[in-house]
């Protein structure tokens, strides 16, 4: 009779890690600041949340967005009222599309518009 043995074979989930950190290869992680400060210049340079989180592997557009938040409490006086000046440029923007692209779809631009609110209120002091 033969020999049954445990051994499984690994499975692969949709959530398994980047062929990066598969091979055992991590990436070192940049202190919060500076992480800040690389979100704050890209968010400047026009990069969305979703694109500033997959270029710094933050995980989530939301991860950005609290980042560059953080970033806006390190300045204060001119610089800041210029970083917030213009991010509500590019906010007002953003929800400007929306209503365009929306506009056939009510609760639909609502909810966004909501959502463009939350944003706003998060870089007023």
């Amino acid at each position: 009779m033969p020999r049954r043995t445990h051994v499984t074979m690994p499975h692969r989930h949709a959530s398994a890690a980047p062929p990066e950190r598969a091979r055992g290869v991590r990436r070192r992680r940049l202190p919060t600041q500076e992480v800040d400060a690389q979100v704050l210049a890209l968010r400047e340079s026009g990069s969305s949340y979703s694109a500033i989180a997959r270029q710094l592997e933050l995980g989530r557009a939301v991860d950005a967005h609290r980042s560059f938040v953080r970033a806006l409490g390190a300045h204060d006086g001119a610089e800041r009222q210029r970083l917030v000046g213009n991010e509500e440029a590019r906010l007002d923007r953003l929800e400007q599309r929306i209503r365009d692209r929306d506009a056939a779809e009510p609760e639909k631009v609502t909810r966004r518009v909501r959502g463009v609110d939350k944003l706003r209120e998060a870089i007023r002091p």
